[in-house]
């Protein structure tokens, strides 16, 4: 507490408590670092009134000072509790106080001193002799002044000035009256308060009296014979698309359409659901998209939840598909018929269309966006994607994301055209690229995922993009390290990264990249649109301050159909521009120097799965509703670098397992609303409140991998002891460990799976562990001592949850085994890849010797057994010195006339006879032990500490072999490259860190002989052994290589 010292304010300290120190955001000016300052004179009538208040509360006004400089740091930061340095007696002691909801008098009262976890970036100064201080914001109150300094480099000469104002503002406020409470806005000057709402704001553009339709039509008159839209070998010119939509327009007007009202398209993405949309626009209605593909139970409930009567049908959908009771027209019927309709004229405030997005209630919810809305998005991307006539732009969008309506109309106000891209077309990148060039397509927008996966294939395959020369991404985060590597394959290629909300008609801030330096940000409003960062009190925040972003103006739509309540929370008026509707997105941001906007995070659980808006309610309703399920919760399982997914937990009666409740949700909800893995629990854990105790899940979500069971404990001695085992080499509690657990679900990896291999010391071999991964499984091997299972090479390291797509066969590195790919198998299941890793003969560590295979036996050995694994189409991975095999069973398969689709050799380099025969001499004159030690320094996937010694000659002599093997392979391909040369696509896979495979592409052409299919892919780290590290990244590289294989919904 503050104590009542007339001249200095004293903090009385609180004990040990830790507190991380409160960062400042910086807003830094270009160049070299500088010192800059301000100095402002506090008036001399408010200092007396400073020391009026202190008297007459016998305090001091020292203690106003802190309390002023701790308002203005929880303003700037966000922080409601912030924590900063404190100058007195020469030095510097920490404090922290509550600010949120606290007037002055108890902001001042409730100081106190804490430990700070790093140094204080901020300091009040309040000594009588002044400490110099190198901090990010230096506060000294002195001689009737108030000083604030800093460096350029992390506060320029503005933003050290606004700080010294925000500190005289906070005075005045508190000496004005003692006990309001503290709001930001107060803070901040008229002047920024101007230059927020004016100046951070769209450009002003007039949006004229007519409306997309009619606007349209006069581009139809001025170039009829241009083309408007194409699909596949069709397209139709502006005078067809626009009789085709009048056809539409004039059956929907003869069965008494009014304006506004809605009409559902049920159609896939074709001409014809070109000219469907258009109709509705033209008739006056407002345009519902809904998936053809949808459950008919989700698709009549969205049209239930629309009030929705009339219906645009595509192939294939019915009266029974619909429901019934609504007039259903086909569209097919309706082109071609010579009906004519004059476009109705709408106002700018009429009802344009409806997107259902995910709701928290459990119900999705139905956007309503206006016709002023939907126009000026539209101009706003012919503008700032600089669109001209005769340019085709990409539709790639499903229908039921609303960038497809912008994909498909803007160019047609501009005489450009419009490609609609089938999503078949998308899931083979090559095919997209091809389909790019060939249909001369300049603009198109994707989202990232998406993005990620075609930057991948132009970097293992480079060459062009036709001549596309605008891409845009929105929907998720841009992350910079893509920007870089778009611009590394596509230098001349503008990346506009596109941000908004489907309440706020699509798009409605622009960052137009056309440099990888350039920072990656959500950039500036477009024309016509009001951006502002407010607190929860809806007041707006200091520039630089994390905030909630929120939009006004022409952009922001109706609200949500049907729901007053829902509209009411998220739709207000704007207290800055009276008039106005104010939508807040629930996303945090801050402004950056320039007026640029940073994203900086979701602020609730709405996140973005594959591009598309999820809120966890709806998935916990849509579980709910499930017979047999008492209770669920959801959580985002988003371990770094990779994908966010959702994970659910659930309890109930009967004989429900957690397969079966996916699978009823993925028969009514969308496919990014249905969890990857469902669990189900005895009861959900709770927190002291009583609620569900979701950090709880998080973490159990992480620990129980893709199992589905209730837990059980461990029932005999053997599992109880095999249950300790796997708790030391897997790091997880015993506790966890129940009876029906498997141990690479529970995160067994190569290393653990050897460290078992040794503290069971024999009990069971590698193969028995595969074959027998679940706890009372493997206690029954070992209770029954049951022989080793026939030996085999092939081991199925994953089970995919029906016919697999692909098979992928993994030859491990010298001295390893097939369960070096367990991590990527995994992470292969749910595109339904089945993962075969090779176990080479003498290799396991718990099996019987066995004599070491060449390389040509191995590869004979893997052929006859893939007969039994030839369904799905073959891809093969060889590791290091496992590259030798897999290129001899790729020269077998040709062979016999049945390839492989695709090789991918990680961790080599091509390598003359000189370095191979080096090596060989190396691994020949090392010991065993040294072998294994070297493998280990590698940052291999052995550990050695507790191997005994025939252990160690086991790995050792394998390692050994293994490398003069395939050093024997490589230097008769050298000798005899016809003999060896594959057809097979070939690309060598290496991580930047890794030495062994530095300057990779230098020593491609040594290679020339052996394929003429070879490509180069490099992962940003990973070391020598990274399908176990980077499993992730890895599973990428499969994927981005053969996209048109997999099992995946189209991202776009």
């Amino acid at each position: 507490m503050i104590s009542p010292d007339p001249t200095v304010a004293r903090v009385v300290s609180t004990g040990p408590s830790r507190r991380a120190a409160t960062v400042v955001p910086r807003w830094p000016a270009p160049g070299a670092a500088t010192p800059v300052g301000c100095r402002l004179e506090i008036p001399a009538a408010l200092l007396d009134r400073l020391h009026a208040t202190a008297n007459a509360r016998h305090g001091a006004v020292d203690s106003f000072l802190l309390a002023a400089h701790l308002a203005v740091l929880s303003a700037v930061t966000g922080e409601p509790a912030p924590v900063a340095g404190l100058i007195t007696e020469s030095a510097i002691r920490p404090v922290r106080a509550e600010v949120g909801g606290r007037s002055w008098r108890e902001l001042a009262a409730g100081v106190v001193e804490v430990r700070a976890d790093s140094e204080t970036e901020s300091v009040l100064d309040l000594s009588p002799g002044g400490v110099v201080h190198d901090g990010v914001l230096g506060v000294r109150f002195a001689d009737g002044a108030l000083s604030v300094t800093s460096r350029s480099d992390l506060l320029d000469a503005e933003a050290v000035t606004r700080m010294a104002g925000y500190h005289l503002s906070a005075l005045r406020l508190l000496a004005d009256d003692l006990d309001a409470v503290h709001r930001v806005e107060d803070l901040l000057s008229e002047q920024e308060i101007r230059h927020q709402l004016r100046d951070l704001a769209g450009p002003r553009e007039p949006l004229g009296e007519r409306m997309f339709a009619e606007l349209f039509t006069e581009q139809a008159r001025r170039r009829p014979d241009d083309i408007a839209v194409s699909h596949r070998d069709r397209s139709w010119t502006y005078r067809e698309l626009d009789e085709r939509s009048t056809e539409v327009a004039a059956a929907l007007l003869d069965r008494g359409l009014a304006t506004g009202q809605i009409v559902a398209v049920v159609s896939a993405r074709d001409l014809g659901w070109a000219a469907a949309v258009l109709g509705v626009l033209r008739a006056g209605g407002a345009y519902l998209p809904v998936d053809p593909g949808a459950a008919a139970s989700r698709i009549a409930g969205v049209l239930d939840q629309a009030g929705c009567s009339m219906v645009l049908a595509g192939a294939g959908i019915d009266g029974a598909t619909v429901g019934a009771g609504r007039c259903v027209l086909t569209i097919d019927e309706l082109l071609g018929t010579g009906a004519s309709a004059t476009t109705v004229a709408v106002a700018a405030d009429a009802l344009a269309y409806v997107y259902f997005t995910s709701g928290s209630t459990g119900t999705p919810k139905g956007v309503m966006c206006e016709h002023a809305g939907l126009l000026n998005h539209l101009l706003a991307k012919v503008a700032d994607m600089e669109l001209t006539p005769g340019e085709v732009v990409a539709q790639t969008a499903s229908q039921c994301f609303d960038i497809s309506l912008w994909q498909l109309l803007a160019p047609l106000l501009c005489g450009g055209s419009s490609r609609i891209v089938d999503s078949e077309v998308l899931l083979d990148v090559d095919a997209f690229r091809d389909e790019l060039a060939a249909s001369g397509m300049r603009v198109a927008q994707l989202v990232p995922s998406y993005f990620e996966v075609l930057v991948a294939r132009l970097e293992s395959r480079p060459g062009g993009l036709g001549r596309l020369r605008a891409m845009s991404v929105t929907g998720e985060v841009l992350r910079p390290d893509l920007v870089r590597r778009w611009f590394a394959c596509c230098p001349g290629i503008t990346l506009v990264n596109a941000y908004g909300a489907t309440e706020l008609s699509d798009d409605t801030t622009h960052a137009v990249l056309r440099h990888p330096d350039e920072p990656v940000t959500l950039g500036r409003a477009v024309r016509n649109v009001d951006v502002s960062l407010i607190g929860d009190d809806l007041s707006l925040l200091p520039l630089g301050a994390p905030g909630e972003i929120a939009f006004s103006g022409v952009c922001v739509g109706r609200g949500y159909l049907g729901d007053e309540e829902q509209t009411a929370r998220a739709f207000r008026p704007d207290p800055h521009r009276p008039g106005q509707r104010l939508y807040r997105t629930g996303d945090l941001g801050r402004w950056l120097p320039g007026g640029r906007l940073e994203f900086l995070g979701r602020r609730d659980e709405q996140i973005r799965i594959r591009g598309a808006r999820v809120e966890i309610g709806e998935v916990e309703h849509g579980l709910a509703d499930i017979d047999g399920v008492d209770s669920a919760a959801v959580v985002v399982d988003s371990a770094e670098g990779r994908e966010a997914i959702l994970v659910a937990f659930f309890t109930g009666s009967g004989e429900l397992d957690g397969g079966e409740v996916r699978a009823r949700l993925a028969a009514q909800l969308p496919g990014q609303l249905v969890p990857t893995y469902v669990h189900r629990l005895d009861r959900l854990p709770l927190n002291a409140n009583g609620k569900t105790d979701k950090a709880v899940l998080v973490a159990l979500a992480a620990t129980l991998g893709h199992a589905d069971g209730p837990y059980a404990a461990p029932a005999t001695p053997t599992e109880r002891a095999l249950a300790t085992a796997w708790a030391e080499v897997l790091h997880v509690p015993l506790e966890r460990i129940g009876h029906a657990d498997d141990f690479f679900r529970l995160g067994g990896t190569s290393l653990s799976v050897v460290r078992l291999l040794v503290k069971l010391d024999g009990l069971v071999s590698l193969r028995q562990v595969l074959a027998h991964p679940v706890l009372s499984e493997l206690a029954a091997v070992i209770d029954e001592r049951r022989p080793l299972p026939p030996q085999r090479l092939l081991h199925s390291l994953s089970e995919v949850d029906s016919d697999s797509v692909a098979t992928l066969v993994c030859f491990p590195h010298a001295g390893g085994n097939s369960v070096n790919f367990q991590r990527l198998a995994r992470e292969l299941r749910a595109p339904g890849v089945q993962v075969l890793g090779v176990e080479p003969p003498g290799h396991d560590l718990g099996a019987e010797p066995a004599e070491l295979a060449t390389v040509d036996a191995i590869a004979e050995a893997v052929r006859t057994e893939l007969r039994d694994h030839r369904s799905a189409p073959l891809l093969v991975w060889g590791h290091s010195t496992g590259a030798a095999p897999a290129l001899a069973l790729a020269r077998l398969l040709e062979d016999e006339g049945a390839p492989a689709h695709h090789v991918f050799l990680g961790a080599i380099r091509p390598a003359t006879e000189d370095q191979l025969r080096a090596e060989d001499i190396r691994v020949t004159v090392l010991g065993d032990r040294e072998l294994v030690t070297a493998m280990l320094e590698d940052s291999g996937y052995i550990e050695v500490d507790g191997l005994k010694p025939e252990r160690a000659r086991v790995v050792g002599a394998a390692y050994r072999h293994d490398v003069r093997s395939a050093g024997e392979f490589f230097r008769g391909a050298l000798r005899s490259p016809l003999a060896h040369r594959v057809d097979t696509p070939v690309e060598l896979v290496v991580a930047a860190d890794d030495p062994h495979t530095s300057e990779a592409a230098r020593h491609l052409p040594a290679w020339a002989g052996l394929t003429r299919r070879l490509s180069l892919r490099e992962l940003a780290e990973g070391g020598h052994y990274f399908p176990g590290s980077r499993a992730t990244e890895v599973a990428g590289v499969v994927l981005g290589a053969c996209p048109h294989l997999f099992r995946t919904r189209s991202p776009v």
